[in-house]
């Protein structure tokens, strides 16, 4: 019997959506320790296993691959399985992100919980970010420009989301054999939901984040790379006025540790002086790939 926290490990699927799948679709039934910790048997091992493949590797949404689960009673069941009632399997990502939306400006903390919690039952965890919980975010924030929404509920939702991505952030592993990242926009760069999102990613592939956030002074920071032995700098800015000092920094950090990368994100970087423009990257997942298999290759 293995410990969900080790059921994790050997599958690389994070407690948060194992929890989900359990409880939303009841696709495996742990049996409870003295101590009232779920512990999985080999056979839900490869359920959840196999899950896995049909919702990453085959792009299936979990919904369908559990419809499939039944179909084909592939958790041993000696008889059928009536099929598990899907709740809200025919969401799309506008339909939760419009409902989300509703229910961020109307305060309702928990449904909007509930309504990112069933899109992460359904979708892969990084699709919800992408287009579910940042585009909710840019709305809110368009319609604040315009005077709809108020800054208590801008605040409200950012800080709402912002939970959930610390929540993965602290829960995915880290392989120590990776590349170690550092993560900030500069001082007077208050947008962080690029740098956020491309975090995430490098967290998912199994490397250490050292996420700083918005608003952040550079005189400290070749410290920081120093005594945490940095390999990679990732940047974001969203106003070009920063690119200058970006520059100059950029500069002395290569000066004084050769070996360290910089990758740079961004509308800032939009017209990159030729000298920052190999480190510059698109707001494109297939390319953040090909580039992090690059660097540890």
């Amino acid at each position: 019997m293995y410990s969900i926290k080790k059921v994790s490990e050997l599958l690389d699927i994070p407690t948060v959506t194992i929890r989900a799948w359990e409880n939303r679709y009841h696709v495996v039934s742990p049996i409870r320790s003295n101590g009232g910790h779920r512990l999985y048997s080999d056979k839900e091992i490869e359920t959840l296993k196999w899950l896995k493949e049909q919702t990453q590797e085959k792009g299936m949404k979990i919904g369908e691959a559990v419809h499939l689960l039944n179909q084909k009673g592939i958790a041993g069941q000696e008889t059928s399985p009536t099929p598990v009632p899907i709740q809200g399997g025919h969401k799309d990502y506008q339909q939760l992100s419009d409902e989300l939306f509703e229910s961020l400006i109307n305060l309702n903390t928990s449904q909007s919980n509930q309504l990112i919690d069933l899109a992460f039952s359904l979708f892969p965890f990084e699709d919800v970010f992408h287009h579910i919980l940042t585009p909710v975010l840019h709305k809110i924030g368009y319609q604040w420009e315009l005077g709809n929404v108020t800054v208590s509920q801008e605040h409200f939702s950012s800080q709402l989301i912002l939970q959930r991505f610390n929540h993965y952030f602290r829960i995915l592993p880290v392989k120590s054999h990776l590349p170690k990242f550092l993560a900030f926009c500069p001082e007077g760069e208050s947008h962080q939901i690029g740098l956020m999102l491309f975090s995430l990613f490098i967290r998912a592939k199994g490397s250490e984040v050292i996420f700083l956030g918005p608003n952040t002074p550079l005189d400290s920071l070749l410290t920081i790379i120093d005594k945490q032995q940095i390999d990679v700098v990732a940047i974001s800015i969203t106003d070009p006025a920063h690119v200058e000092q970006i520059e100059e920094w950029v500069q002395s950090c290569k000066r004084k540790f050769s070996t360290t990368k910089i990758v740079l994100g961004g509308q800032g970087f939009k017209n990159t002086p030729l000298s920052l423009s190999d480190s510059v990257l698109s707001y494109d997942r297939k390319q953040w790939a090909s580039w992090f298999n690059s660097i540890i290759h």
